[in-house]
């Protein structure tokens, strides 16, 4: 079968793929760009290059295999109707966002700009009082791999660790979990709340202005998941009223515009959509894309099927 890799790769991992018994066809960044690149692939490999090519021009495709997790930048409708097989590459970036996650608690309650600025300046001031993590509640919008290497960590620290998921089902690592039924009210007690619910037409613009409002009084807001999930308005009006900081990796424009007022707010950390990456992510880009590919070489059933129903 013929694979198109999209992305810059080294030779030894096309060669790689290769020796699997795949005829591969390589499209980097440019050649995306400029439109350089076959069209007679049976399994596409990517993730938000994909975006720019026009998938229709693909006539013998079945299969996509993305390196993201998220795949709301695809057309699923289409991909539905052609019968094209979509698969993600769920748990892959799960344990370093999990720590990234624990970084941006870390950061935010130990005042860490502050520090650094500090000591940029050579100013050698201790302050009185330093927040902690420990006997506080912590709500996960979102029960997924990302959250659970989070919840792993966190339980060392003696939190109460929430979970939020559609049916309010009880899920490892979670002390308990809500459903929307509850959630307003586990909103109001937690004194962290962390965004990794995927992107889909429930949870566009998941947390309003309602949600911010139903938030405890000096909350701290994380989003590692996607940035669409989030009304940033609405974060911003409560930024600057309600809640005590937030750290942000994603955004609902990437790049975040530079007339965003997030820039010059002083309890807000932005990071550019880096929470994934690790000194190993090379491997874990192609990690259930290589399981895959195997797969298929082999006839077994492949992994991390999309639900184009669900949207993940």
């Amino acid at each position: 079968m013929k694979v198109l890799f999209t992305g810059n790769f080294k030779e030894k991992v096309i060669e790689k793929i290769k020796n699997l018994g795949f005829d591969v066809d390589l499209a980097t960044s440019k050649m995306v760009k400029e439109g350089d690149y076959s069209r007679d692939a049976e399994i596409l490999c990517g993730s938000i290059l994909l975006e720019k090519m026009d998938l229709r021009e693909f006539k013998n495709l079945k299969i996509i295999l993305t390196y993201s997790i998220g795949v709301d930048y695809l057309d699923h409708e289409y991909l539905r109707e052609r019968g094209i097989t979509l698969c993600n590459n769920k748990g892959a970036y799960a344990e370093p966002i999990g720590e990234w996650i624990i970084y941006d608690l870390m950061v935010i309650d130990k005042f860490g700009r502050q520090n650094i600025e500090r000591q940029r300046n050579k100013i050698w001031k201790r302050r009185a009082v330093t927040y902690n993590l420990y006997n506080k509640k912590i709500l996960f919008l979102g029960t997924g791999d990302i959250a659970k290497e989070a919840a792993k960590r966190l339980a060392n620290f003696k939190m109460e660790i929430i979970g939020f998921n559609t049916r309010g089902k009880e899920t490892d690592y979670f002390d308990r979990c809500v459903s929307l039924e509850n959630l307003e009210e586990t909103l109001a007690e937690a004194d962290y709340v962390v965004m990794v619910l995927p992107l889909t037409k429930s949870t566009y613009k998941f947390m309003d202005k309602e949600k911010f409002y139903a938030m405890k009084e000096g909350a701290v807001f994380i989003n590692v998941g996607r940035g669409e999930t989030v009304d940033e308005k609405a974060l911003i009006e409560a930024l600057n009223n309600k809640l005590r900081g937030a750290a942000l990796d994603v955004f609902e424009r990437e790049p975040l515009l530079t007339d965003s007022p997030l820039w010059e707010m002083d309890n807000v950390y932005i990071s550019p959509h880096i929470a994934d990456l690790s000194e190993d992510s090379e491997e874990r880009v192609l990690l259930n894309v290589m399981e895959n590919l195997k797969r298929i070489n082999s006839g077994k059933e492949l992994i991390n099927v999309v639900d184009f129903k669900k949207g993940y």
